[in-house]
């Protein structure tokens, strides 16, 4: 069990792979050239796992459950944005975080996010029967 309040950042440096418009993938699709909502999605994940690495052992990984997820704002190219994921509690086997994401111009994001420890080979292999079912 990690302590309320354990808190991590981790900040990313914006590239051309996370902008809005490196996802449209049909004519007619136009996004901008900001970071898009599944980069900042990714990097708040990234953050809380950090916060929950010391609860997790050998053998296990935490995984995204459900987000709640504001994207406030936009970040351009090239700019630093990080996400400091904060462990609020501990309900049944979800672990809940608040997390604040910024950039240089000031709040870009809030979100509060669970994660579950679960075992690597089942989560795996569940993946891999679901695989045999199509």
């Amino acid at each position: 069990m990690i302590e309320r309040g354990r808190a991590a950042t981790l900040t990313h440096t914006v590239t051309s792979a996370d902008l809005a418009s490196a996802h449209a993938q049909g004519a007619g699709e136009r996004y901008p050239d900001v970071l898009s909502t599944p980069a900042l999605l990714s990097l708040i994940e990234r953050a809380c796992a950090e916060a929950l690495r010391d609860a997790v052992g050998d053998g296990q990984l935490s995984v995204g459950v459900t987000t709640h997820l504001n994207h406030l704002a936009p970040t351009p190219l090239g700019a630093d944005v990080s996400a400091t994921a904060t462990f609020r509690d501990l309900e049944g086997a979800l672990y809940w975080f608040d997390i604040v994401a910024s950039d240089a111009g000031g709040r870009v994001g809030t979100a509060s996010h669970a994660r579950a420890i679960v075992e690597r080979s089942v989560i795996e292999a569940r993946a891999a029967k679901r695989r045999r079912a199509e």
